[in-house]
């Protein structure tokens, strides 16, 4: 796993350029998979094996092959990876196919297993979204998985569902003129700081779902004011994003921000919706019970946004479960475990060899 993750590492793959690394999973699958049935659609790849066992259960493993921070050269210090895109998620993804490759004979006859990499995931848009092409193009494929794990950072623990994300803009309008004379202006900043006290004073809350706690967070993430020195601001500009448990719906998101903002009666202050993630919830079968007592980690909530909201609007069993370091995740010196992936793909084998 540690020599085929190096050589993914060793190809830059920001978003939108995950060409490359696309076209060596692509033959690595080839050279490496009895029979691989193939699917590639926009620099994205469906790759099934044991397809025409439809008595059997299919179990998907997904992952993006896209990274955040700028590309460097992988290099291990002791129990460390260093490599761009490691620990999200490059690790959890050689462990899919390493596993895979090395197991296919006893995994194959036990379940259908197929493996979706999938390109920009990070900081797009739902629409340029990998997944979302794949799920437009190939939605009899998707609603046929009995079990899909999404190998996001995770710190080996299995984490259920994800919150929802909802960025809405903020804008406080006054009127500019010279420093010199504000009384001849408004100051649009000044104006806006009702609403950002009532946010600063703001708590997270706490939703227990399946157990788990997850909390809805509301939070102002940039702000911008009317530039110049010597001007008074005559607009002040804000983003907040609004992480929501799954126990609203996307229009209860986002008519509570709506509500929050409007019920403050500032004067001058407007609010609209710029996008909205679904959150992702949890659909309990046996085969997902049964994924999770094999893996034997601690099962807790995805306070975080993932692509198992998309799998989970579809109908799909699935959680979270990669050997990444959540706290490694888009630094520009990223890092992962050697331990804690030997340890995953131990766990991995154990699951798709006894499922």
């Amino acid at each position: 796993m540690i020599k085929l993750l190096t050589e993914m590492l060793s190809i830059p793959s920001p978003t939108f350029h995950e060409q490359e690394l696309t076209a060596f999973i692509k033959n690595f699958a080839q050279d490496n998979f009895p029979n691989p049935e193939i699917r590639e659609f926009k620099d994205c790849l469906i790759i099934e094996l044991g397809k025409e066992n439809t008595h059997l259960p299919h179990i998907t493993m997904v992952g993006h092959s896209d990274v955040v921070p700028q590309w460097f050269k992988p290099h291990i210090e002791g129990d460390k990876l260093y490599g761009a895109g490691g620990s999200d998620m490059l690790a959890a993804e050689a462990a899919f196919f390493r596993i895979t490759a090395d197991n296919h004979e006893e995994i194959l006859k036990r379940s259908r297993i197929s493996i979706v990499i999938y390109s920009r995931e990070e900081g797009t848009k739902m629409e340029d979204n990998g997944l979302y092409d794949l799920i437009g193009e190939y939605p009899d494929f998707f609603k046929s998985i009995d079990l899909a794990i999404v190998g996001e950072p995770t710190d080996n623990t299995i984490q259920i569902g994800c919150c929802g994300s909802l960025h809405a803009r903020v804008v406080s309008t006054g009127m500019a003129c010279h420093s010199a004379r504000p009384w001849n202006g408004e100051n649009a900043f000044y104006k806006a700081l009702p609403f950002i006290s009532a946010m600063a004073e703001l708590e997270p809350v706490k939703h227990e779902v399946f157990g788990c706690d997850f909390f809805d967070v509301f939070s102002i993430t940039e702000e911008s004011c009317t530039p110049g020195r010597t001007s008074i601001p005559g607009r002040w500009e804000a983003n907040v994003n609004f992480r929501y448990a799954p126990v609203r719906t996307p229009q209860e998101a986002e008519q509570y921000v709506l509500d929050f903002v409007n019920n403050l009666k500032v004067d001058g202050l407007e609010v609209s919706i710029k996008d909205n993630s679904p959150s992702g919830t949890v659909h309990e079968t046996e085969l997902f019970a049964k994924a999770c007592e094999l893996l034997n980690f601690p099962v807790q909530a995805k306070q975080a946004w993932t692509d198992v909201a998309q799998l989970s609007a579809m109908g799909v069993p699935c959680f979270n479960f990669g050997p990444g370091l959540t706290s490694q995740a888009h630094k520009d010196n990223e890092y992962c475990l050697i331990s804690l992936i030997e340890e995953y793909g131990k766990s991995l084998k154990n699951l798709l060899v006894n499922i």
